[in-house]
């Protein structure tokens, strides 16, 4: 099949583990994001060595949404420890909450590696940024109080 015939499928259509690994880069890269997660993920799966470079590609262009990069940036700490430590010092101070979020998941399932610098800082600065979020959380819920009983899908 072609790129474009695997584009007009949907993500649970296509069968990745038989794919060639040139179809899974440029899968990967598309628009189609569902597609493009399954794709780097059969990569990671893989151990491509090409899957850390797919991984940085989506990362420093900022392609695709929050599940995309979330995957991105745990194939890249999974394949190029150092790349990852670099973009998650850099990111750090500017991204977004889920990002923030993935990259406290990488640091507690990898803690060992996180007790020293420079990647003892990293975890220090994403650790604040997501303390300073939560504190932006709960003033809005000082200023918008909600009614008693009544729930949303927020987590506390």
């Amino acid at each position: 099949m072609t790129i474009n015939e695997l584009l007009m499928l949907t993500d649970d259509q296509i069968e990745y583990h038989g794919l060639p690994e040139d179809i899974l880069k440029e899968l990967a890269l598309s628009e189609e994001l569902f597609i493009a997660t399954s794709a780097l993920t059969e990569l990671s799966i893989r151990k491509s060595p090409g899957a850390a470079a797919v991984a940085w590609e989506i990362l420093s262009k900022a392609h695709g949404d929050h599940h995309l990069q979330a995957t991105a940036i745990g194939v890249l700490f999974k394949m190029n420890r150092r790349q990852a430590m670099e973009f998650m010092r850099q990111q750090a101070p500017h991204c977004e909450a889920d990002m923030l979020n993935t990259m406290m998941e990488l640091i507690t399932e990898n803690a060992p590696e996180f007790k020293a610098e420079p990647a003892l800082s990293i975890a220090r600065f994403v650790a604040e940024r997501l303390q300073e979020l939560d504190g932006v959380k709960n003033q809005l819920r000082e200023i918008f109080p909600l009614p008693a009983g009544v729930r949303t899908g927020v987590p506390a």
